[in-house]
């Protein structure tokens, strides 16, 4: 909706220095700026003026700041339609009135006019001479126009040019309005005119903005063209006044409109451009993470906190000997494969992923959110079993592609206090967790078999009726006081074992081909029996 801001071009001419605008001139401009509602109250807070002294003195740049604010919001509709109310209050306001804008001509075709017909000067309607006019010596900070016939081309002020029988030009030149502020004078001045002179002549308004400065020695120029009515027009100048004023309304209304249909563009716009940045930091964040600076409640200052979390490290056991025999390619694929197939069920148990370190993976449970220590810690355990089982499958269908020998992971659980939060600087921050306790996860995973999973007695403690499990050596780390009880898991319990029902543990692929066997030879040796008893009986039928 805002208009592109003309361009502002010199002068030569040196400025007058600050002349003053009187308090009524911005009490006037208050009151039409009134009808924008809260926005026109805003308007003149963001440029700071508070109360209005009507006999008081300010700074013309002040009026310049609250045009300025008009013009950003609703472009030149803006202030067509405040100079067009601003008028009203002016003509209205006759005592304080020192002329109006224009004379109406009133002259014998042919002649240049002696005299002209003001109105409601001073609440009177009498004739006035141009001599006269010109000893008026009319304030130009007051109406902000000085009527001078006949003067020089370029003086401020206005100037009288006879085109033809009954025709003039009339130039008026408006100081103290910055071009980028024209639809304001000219919807003043279009607004007089259309109540003084339409009813015997008629007249176009046009704003030369190629001999306007933004000076105040020149300011902005306008020109009228006048030529009398050939027949009378019945129409009230007054009605058509506010016919047009109503235009003007209607105008804004769609300039208003068609900025809030644009608004309501570039915001669809920005919402999307939001999502697909909101989309790819979350892939470098943690949803639980992601979610909260979004919506503003995340704290992004160097914080910390003390919390008791279940930790968990994950790594490829035998990831550099199969590095090796793989193309970088196949590589890529088969490891982003991997940590795709894991991130996905971290995060539908619930879990924070902190981050990836090569082929290793650090996640944790308790932070942000937290199902109570318990919970969390079984989460985890959870999450780890559901590791161990979609791995047999990964690695099945990647042998069948000719992966010669797929990833084993080995994974290290623990549980113990943590700090957790934001560490870094203020250039760059981190949100993790450190401390003994995530060491010992580490080194857990470190110490684990191929496939396998290591764990504290402080997890397994929360999840003994999970799992099955053989009890390993204790271990003794640097930093940790008391002895780490390590424990492997075997698999989940069954049913009958567990207090909870679970789902009996997949078996693993060397544990198939076993199983096979053991199958085939229990049908070998009940076909033998059977072959046996036939030839039992037939020797006891000869007895």
């Amino acid at each position: 909706m805002p208009q592109k801001k003309r361009k502002q071009t010199g002068n030569p001419k040196s400025n007058k220095s600050d002349v003053k605008l009187y308090g009524r001139a911005l009490l006037s401009l208050q009151n039409v700026v009134g009808i924008l509602g809260e926005s026109g109250e805003e308007i003149f807070k963001e440029n700071k003026v508070t109360e209005i002294a009507e006999k008081g003195l300010y700074s013309p740049r002040l009026r310049l700041g609250l045009w300025d604010s008009i013009l950003d919001r609703y472009g030149g509709d803006g202030l067509d339609i405040i100079g067009r109310l601003n008028a009203d209050i002016w003509e209205s306001d006759t005592g304080k009135m020192q002329a109006k804008y224009i004379a109406k001509l009133n002259s014998p075709e042919g002649s240049l006019p002696d005299k002209f017909v003001i109105h409601n000067y001073r609440g009177l309607n009498s004739d006035v001479s141009l001599h006269e006019m010109a000893k008026m010596h009319i304030d130009t900070w007051d109406v902000a126009i000085k009527i001078v016939t006949f003067a020089p081309e370029n003086a401020y002020g206005a100037q009288l040019i006879k085109l033809g029988p009954l025709r003039y030009k009339y130039k008026l030149r408006m100081t103290g309005i910055k071009v980028r502020h024209y639809n304001f004078p000219l919807a003043c001045i279009h607004q007089q005119l259309t109540r003084w002179i339409t009813a015997e002549w008629d007249f176009k308004l046009k704003f030369d903005e190629k001999n306007s400065y933004d000076d105040s020695d020149y300011g902005c120029l306008f020109s009228i063209i006048a030529s009398i009515k050939k027949g009378k027009d019945l129409r009230n100048p007054n009605v058509l006044a506010n016919e047009i004023k109503q235009d003007s309304f209607e105008a804004l209304l769609k300039s208003v409109l068609k900025y809030s249909d644009d608004q309501k563009k570039e915001l669809g716009k920005e919402k999307k451009r939001v999502e697909r940045l909101s989309k790819q930091l979350g892939k470098y964040l943690p949803p639980q993470i992601h979610q909260s600076l979004f919506s503003g409640r995340y704290n992004t200052e160097i914080t910390t906190r003390r919390k008791k979390l279940t930790i968990f490290f994950s790594d490829i056991a035998n990831f550099t000997s199969t590095s090796e025999g793989l193309q970088p390619e196949d590589l890529t694929k088969y490891l982003n494969e991997y940590f795709s197939e894991m991130t996905t069920i971290a995060l539908d148990c619930g879990a924070t992923i902190d981050k990836y370190i090569g082929d290793a993976m650090m996640v944790f449970f308790g932070d942000p959110e937290s199902n109570g220590e318990k919970k969390d810690a079984r989460g985890c355990v959870e999450m780890a079993l559901k590791m161990q089982d979609r791995m047999v499958e990964l690695q099945d269908r990647w042998a069948n592609e000719g992966f010669a020998d797929p990833f084993q992971v080995r994974i290290g659980i623990n549980t113990g206090y943590c700090n957790v939060g934001n560490f870094g600087s203020d250039q760059r921050l981190t949100y993790t967790i450190i401390g003994g306790e995530v060491n010992v996860a580490q080194r857990l995973e470190s110490s684990a078999d191929s496939n396998g999973i290591l764990m504290s007695y402080e997890t397994y403690a929360h999840a003994q009726d999970m799992i099955e499990v053989e009890e390993r050596k204790t271990i003794k780390m640097k930093g940790i006081s008391r002895d780490i009880k390590v424990f492997s898991v075997i698999g989940r319990k069954t049913i009958s074992e567990s207090k909870e029902p679970q789902i009996m543990r997949k078996p693993k692929k060397d544990e198939l081909s076993e199983f096979e066997i053991m199958k085939k030879d229990v049908a070998r040796i009940d076909n033998n029996l059977h072959e046996l008893n036939k030839k039992i009986e037939a020797v006891l039928k000869k007895l």
